[in-house]
């Protein structure tokens, strides 16, 4: 198997696959021998509405993989294929996939992680032979259609008037020219939280940013503590022993449940947003989450003695393919 990626949409063998969840289902159908096409037709439905499925199973049967499926436009397109082609149609999201691949060896984030780590590039390479319209041409009578659909655009007055007198039409004759466009989106001044500087920001990013830069963002959530602090310590061991009985019953996969009101404890007193950061200081070296519960069950033990009626529940280890 040789896969080149490219962003969210990347080269699976001979096919082009557009997500993580595609790649997926391929390489499940792959492990349990069932074969498989990608996109093998479109079909033109009775509405005029074209319609191309993304997998074809060797059993007949079409596959849709969707991230997020609106039931209002997706739905009917999907039944109208059914009823005018007599097929069926399994609708797949992420929640389907995960129950799918359980009684395999795969890990879904493992894959995930799979089809992002083997990227070579950031965005999407769709140039010449790698993009999936590569080969295709319109039939004539396509091509008379999307004429015949223009022609019935331009002559509402009203399209016509707002499209020969969009701000974004006009700029781009201009940028042409060489003219500057004059469209310039807004900013608007915020304080950076770490070193009180002004800085601006257009409309869009005003929720998401607090710092003005990278490094301030950096030193307000790693670098306002040393790698030892007592207080920070006192807290996590406080806690680990009045949660003990969780902290043994614990399933790996329910860390983050568990362990955010300690989180939100040490951000509210000590403004440290890192888990990492925290993981470090109350270890004492650089460790996992899970090598943070370790060593609470080990403090657990050592002040209180050995619980030998409770024992630690951890979740089945599995390994990913390939």
């Amino acid at each position: 198997m040789t896969s080149t990626f490219y962003g969210y949409s990347g080269f699976y063998g001979e096919h082009c696959l557009r997500s993580s969840l595609e790649y997926i289902y391929a390489r499940y159908l792959d492990y349990m021998n069932i074969g498989w096409t990608y996109e093998h037709k479109t079909y033109s439905l009775s509405n005029g509405v074209r319609y191309k499925p993304d997998f074809l199973l060797e059993t007949g049967e079409y596959v849709e993989i969707k991230g997020a499926f609106n039931f209002q436009y997706d739905l009917p397109k999907v039944q109208l294929f059914e009823s005018e082609y007599n097929v069926k149609v399994s609708i797949l999201q992420e929640k389907d996939l995960r129950q799918l691949i359980k009684p395999t060896p795969f890990i879904f984030e493992h894959l995930k992680h799979e089809w992002k780590s083997l990227a070579k590039v950031r965005g999407m390479n769709s140039f010449g032979n790698k993009n999936p319209m590569y080969g295709v041409n319109q039939t004539q009578e396509t091509r008379a259609k999307i004429r015949a659909q223009a022609i019935a655009r331009f002559a509402d007055p009203e399209f016509k008037e707002k499209f020969l007198n969009s701000p974004k039409r006009k700029a781009y004759h201009q940028s042409r020219k060489g003219q500057k466009t004059g469209l310039i989106a807004p900013r608007y001044t915020l304080i950076c939280e770490f070193c009180q500087k002004n800085f601006e920001v257009i409309r869009h990013k005003v929720s998401q940013r607090r710092f003005c830069s990278k490094h301030c963002s950096v030193q307000a959530q790693h670098g306002k503590t040393s790698i030892t602090n007592p207080g920070i310590q006192a807290l996590a061991y406080t806690f680990a022993l009045d949660n003990s009985e969780k902290l043994y019953s614990l399933k790996l996969n329910k860390l983050k449940e568990v362990f955010q009101p300690l989180w939100d404890l040490i951000q509210e007193e000590y403004n440290i947003l890192d888990i990492r950061t925290i993981c470090q200081i109350v270890v004492g070296k650089p460790c996992s989450r899970k090598e943070f519960l370790y060593y609470l069950r080990s403090y657990v033990q050592n002040v209180r003695g050995a619980t030998g009626n409770i024992e630690p529940v951890e979740l089945e280890d599995k390994k990913p393919l390939g």
